[in-house]
């Protein structure tokens, strides 16, 4: 998370001190744009901060802890990853695509699979439902187990590598923020 901070300290510093974006975003008709950017800044702040002081730290060798802790690091990327998209929706004019990217995707997927949300939905019909849950004991940054069931395959175990997937997701997540800050330097010179 330490590249995502320091882009944007980068956005944040260049958005002060730039008196052509301040002029831009203080004017009336683009007071919606201010406020989205503004939130967007604050969510994008504590989510990865929480974020980078939780990966020093580690889970809870508390089970229950931990648990709650998983669903906070989720929580946060999900934060994280909105708050990016408006950013950069409103500095670059065009929405982000996160499909265009391999981690970004496939780190909401991991939490909606933990949390059982795939029962039914983005599936076709015709395709068997799959049944997931994330224990207590589940792992770490390391690697994390959960359980999942699907008609004819049965009872797996699947594990993910959640910390390799942080930081992938970081680094495209960087990636785009880092297109943000260019884009910011083209419209305001």
């Amino acid at each position: 998370m330490k590249e995502i901070s320091k882009i944007h300290g980068a956005i944040y510093g260049y958005f002060h001190g730039n008196a052509s974006c301040q002029k831009y975003f203080h004017d009336q008709a683009h007071e919606e744009e201010f406020v989205a950017y503004y939130n967007s800044m604050y969510l994008l702040q504590d989510s990865t901060e929480s974020l980078w002081s939780h990966r020093e730290t580690g889970f809870s060798s508390r089970p229950l802890q931990a648990y709650i802790e998983f669903w906070g690091v989720m929580q946060a990327v999900i934060i994280q990853q909105e708050a990016i998209k408006e950013i950069y929706a409103i500095m670059v004019g065009q929405p982000l695509d996160p499909n265009s990217m391999k981690a970004w995707p496939e780190i909401r997927s991991v939490r909606n699979v933990c949390a059982g949300h795939p029962v039914k939905k983005d599936r076709p019909k015709a395709a068997p439902f799959t049944r997931s849950f994330m224990g207590r004991s589940f792992g770490g940054y390391a690697e994390i187990m959960y359980e999942q069931w699907q008609p004819e395959v049965g009872t797996t175990y699947p594990r993910v590598k959640l910390g390799a997937l942080l930081d992938e997701y970081e680094v495209e997540a960087a990636a785009r923020l880092g297109e943000v800050f260019l884009a910011m330097k083209k419209r305001w010179p």
